[in-house]
Order: structure tokens, then sequence, then C-alpha cells
């Protein structure tokens, strides 16, 4: 048993370790391709030790330190001794006053559980000072600073807290790109007396922010039948089940209301069977993204610089379109939620995700939540996921729009599946050029603009 705990406290002291430090902003292990090595951890510790404990003029005056000493040590008759000494007395005098009042406060501090792209927002800090010395020229997270997380306040404010006496402020952030963000343990420091050394204090409290995606209010949605009519004048239920006018019957899908089995049909074809009627029908629509983005192509300088860099050779990827498709999706199926619509998202790739949202089901802040955190895959077998059976479910709504990032045989095959059912099919196409006529063309600059509000 004690081998086992021993095991045990190495193998949770290991993976702490590999997590990188708490107080120091680290990549998302769920972000593709930016997992730091093991080896490299080492060298992230000792950094981040660095950074906790020294300020940059810190780091100056510690390197000069160190020559003057190593230089004396040689010629003991120098002037660089009598420097020697003086610096000597700064650096102890400095570290005595900083541990004299050391901060012993207590930290919290509060974020938004979610906010929208590009949206500035605010994180509130409270430090309590627990001590019976005033703490001087505190800061917290003074260096938060992550990929795509920018502080929009031009200054980190400082508190001078009496003892037992507590302060609050507030600093304002702005998230350039959707996604989950996962922010490290809040952070109160001082450099008092003379900004060399770092005193601080964290907080266990790990958080995140879900940054969900930016989308435009639609003026107008048409239905995709290409009439004038748009969706405000389609006539619509106020809930799953209250319209008596039967249509017909359709396997069960997942999100289903049990409560609408034909317990007959069921019975004869062996497996669920779901009633819908036509009023349903008419207020339902699917919605089609293209998960897929291709590998761009790389220059021969690009190539060059990633070797000098010691950078792996991977073509990068323009995520624009993709954000712009995102962007679309959001618009598309809040609008059509907010007319009492029933929206059945695919997501669709290499791998497909299916999410149901609008009337009794999804919230829209459940749904952006996961437009957050979907990422791209690659063009591996495009489109193939999508079995005749997610065909015949999608047709059966009132409504499907088809959202493109790039036409291929495998789109256009898809295209023509949905197309052969009759169901009423609406196609966009992001891309800087003209696609064929069976897709509207949308540019991914006014998408993400903001310009793309009548559809």
């Amino acid at each position: 048993m004690a081998m086992r705990r021993v095991v045990a406290h190495f193998r949770r002291l290991r993976g702490d370790f590999l997590r990188g430090p708490r107080w120091f902003p680290m990549p998302s292990a769920e972000e593709k391709g930016r997992r730091i090595p093991g080896c490299f951890m080492p060298l992230i510790w000792g950094y981040a030790l660095l950074d906790r404990i020294l300020t940059p003029q810190g780091r100056m005056l510690g390197a000069v330190y160190l020559a003057i000493a190593f230089y004396s040590t040689i010629l003991t008759r120098s002037p660089a001794v009598i420097l020697f000494f003086v610096l000597s007395g700064v650096l102890f005098f400095n570290l005595a006053a900083g541990f004299l009042f050391f901060p012993r406060v207590r930290i919290v501090r509060k974020v938004p559980e979610r906010v929208s792209c590009g949206a500035e927002f605010r994180i509130s800090y409270t430090l309590f000072n627990r001590s019976f010395l005033p703490c001087f020229d505190l800061a917290a997270d003074p260096q938060l600073v992550m990929r795509n997380l920018q502080c929009t306040d031009g200054c980190v404010p400082r508190l001078t807290l009496l003892p037992k006496c507590e302060g609050t402020f507030s600093r304002g952030f702005r998230i350039l790109k959707r996604g989950v963000y996962r922010l490290p343990c809040p952070l109160a420091e001082t450099g008092f007396p003379f900004q060399l050394f770092k005193l601080s204090r964290t907080a266990n409290q790990m958080q995140q922010i879900i940054c969900q995606p930016a989308y435009t209010p639609l003026r107008t949605l048409r239905l995709p039948d290409g009439t004038a009519k748009n969706s405000e004048s389609v006539n619509t239920v106020s809930a799953v089940g209250e319209s008596m006018d039967f249509y017909g019957c359709r396997e069960y899908r997942t999100g289903d209301d049990p409560r609408k089995i034909h317990w007959i049909a069921s019975a004869k074809r062996g497996q669920f069977v779901i009633k819908e009627f036509q009023e349903e029908k008419l207020s339902k629509a699917a919605l089609i993204m293209d998960n897929t983005l291709f590998a761009g192509r790389e220059t021969v300088l690009g190539v060059l610089k990633k070797l000098f860099l010691l950078k792996p050779l991977r073509a990068g990827r323009d995520d624009a379109p993709f954000e712009a498709a995102v962007s679309l999706a959001a618009s598309i199926a809040v609008s059509l939620s907010e007319r009492d619509f029933v929206v059945d998202f695919f997501a669709a790739g290499s791998e497909v995700h299916h999410f149901r949202t609008g009337r009794n089901h999804m919230t829209k802040d459940g749904f952006l939540d996961l437009l957050a955190s979907l990422k791209p895959t690659d063009g591996i077998g495009r489109f193939r996921r999508i079995t005749p059976d997610d065909i015949s479910g999608i047709a059966s709504s009132g409504a499907v729009y088809l959202i493109l990032l790039s036409v291929d045989s495998e789109s256009e095959k898809l295209y023509r599946s949905l197309a052969e059912t009759g169901v009423p099919l609406k196609t966009f196409l992001i891309a800087g050029k003209a696609g064929p006529a069976w897709a509207e063309t949308l540019r991914t600059e006014d998408i993400l603009n903001g310009k793309a509000g009548e559809l």
C-alpha cells in the first residue's frame, strides 16, 4: 500500500510538472499542434520561475552584478570590488524590505463565463491584506498575456492596502478569436521597494472563458425556395407537438420527444418511429456547415524560414474562411431560433457533429458555446460520414441551408443528394470568386465585418 501511494504521488507530481506552472499561461492541451513536448518543460519552468522572481530591471542588474562579482574575484584591488559591495548592499536591503512587507493578501478574480469574439469585457479583482503591515505597490495579473487575448487598458492598476483592508479594481480585455481559454491562477505581486525582485501570492482558482463566435443579426433571411417570403411569414406553433395536422412518420433521432413515438409502426419496423406533423415540418430547418479546411501552399521562402527557426514543415492553413462559416452558421441558426424554428445543425467533414437548437431544445448560449469549441477537420474523407439515413433525416426538414468553403466533387455530390430529395435547399459558398450557379457566393471579409445582414 505504501508503495502504491508513493507511485500515485509520483504520477501526480509528474502530471503537475507536465501541465506547467499554474500561474504561467500555457497553450491548451486540446489545441491541436500546440501541446508543448515534455523535454521543453524544464525550460518553461525555469523561465516561469525567473519571470516570477525577477523584474526586467532586476534581470539586467543581476547580469551586471554577476559580471562585476566575477571581475572582482580576479582583481581584488580593482574599484569593481567597491561597486560589488555597493550592489550587494542594495540587493540585501531590497530583499530585507521586501520580505518585511511581504504581500500576505487574498486575491479573488471574477471573470465572465462567456464573451463575444472581438467585444471588450472586464475582469474584476478583489485583494484583501491579511497582514498587520501595509502592502505597497500591489498589482494583479500584471502579465496576463495569452494568444489572441489582448489587454485594452493602457496601464496595470496598482494598489496600496492598509492592514486588514480590501481593495477592488478591474481591467479591460478583448479576445480576438473564438474558443475556450483557460486562464492561469490569479497572481498578486509587488516589486517594493526598488522593483528588482517580485514577491507574489497566487490563488488556487483555475478559470476559463468561452469566447463565442461573433455573428451578425440578420435583417432578412429568405427561405430556400427562392420566393420573396421570409421566415417570419411561416406558420409555426408555439411548442413541438401542439399541431394535430398529421404529416407522416420518420425514424427516431437523438433528442426527439419520446411521447411522440408511434408504437404500432415501431413494432412493425423493429425500431422506434416518430410521428411528425405538418406545421412542425414547416417550422424545422437543417443547417449543414462545411467543416473542412485544406492546407495552403507553402512558398520556398516560407519553407526556408521554417527550417531556420526549426519549425515543422507542415503547410499553414488560412482559417479565416472557416471562422466566417462559423459566424454565418451562428447568424442563420440564431435567426431561425428566434422565429420558433427547430434547427438541426451538422458540422460535416471527415467527422460529423450534430446539434439541435431552437424551440424546446438547446438554448442560444449553449449552441454558441458548442460553436466556440468547434475545430476544423482535414480534407480526408470529406462528407463521407454523411450517410443516406442522415440525408433522409435532413430531407424531413422544411428548409435546408448548406454552407460550403469550396466546391469539388464531394460537395457537388452532397448538393445533388440533397436536391434529389426535393427539400427546399439554399447553398452559400464562402470564397473570393464566384462559384457555380446553384451556390450564392459570399466573401469572407463581408461576413467577418458584419456586412452580410441580408441572406
